[in-house]
């Protein structure tokens, strides 16, 4: 089997791992991670030249209609077969609404500072979401991976000096 067809195969039957032959490279959360976290890289970065042209609040309606396209091509993919979950769907709704503020807040941070300390304050968010899950999820952290975020938390304060 090629990596192409593993990679389809990971896709139809719920994989959670990339396989090339009988070696397991990554697990599959882990390629979309480093995904996410290069598309995010660049957003950060077109988030401060986009802030230094134009106001944070058209930095926010721009960004919003950026989004109208991705949004049309996962429609497309599920058919436009929309989720009756009604809890699933607040939570999404609310999700969009946080992440809109969130960026807003970014972007006036982006106009009136240095991108290289305002992507590495603003990049403790998953730090919250880690203590939100632990706190109402339940989620149990290892000692290897509590020294992780400890570490991740002072890596963010000696980059924002």
């Amino acid at each position: 089997m090629t990596l192409h067809e593993h990679l389809q195969d990971a896709r139809g039957t719920g994989s959670k791992e990339i396989m090339v032959g009988q070696t397991k490279l990554f697990p599959k959360w882990l390629i979309y991670a480093i995904i996410a976290l290069l598309w995010w890289g660049i957003f950060g970065f077109l988030g401060k030249v986009g802030s230094d042209r134009i106001s944070p609040s058209q930095m926010q309606i721009f960004f919003t209609l950026g989004m109208v396209p991705v949004a049309l091509v996962c429609a497309f993919r599920i058919r436009f077969r929309i989720a009756t979950d009604k809890l699933g769907v607040g939570y999404s709704l609310l999700m969009g609404i946080i992440a809109a503020l969130g960026s807003l807040a970014f972007f006036a941070a982006m106009k009136s500072g240095k991108a290289s300390l305002i992507a590495p304050a603003t990049s403790l968010y998953p730090a919250l979401t880690v203590i939100l899950a632990v706190f109402f999820l339940k989620e149990k952290l290892n000692k290897v991976q509590l020294i992780g975020l400890f570490f991740a938390l002072v890596a963010i304060v000696i980059l924002s000096m």
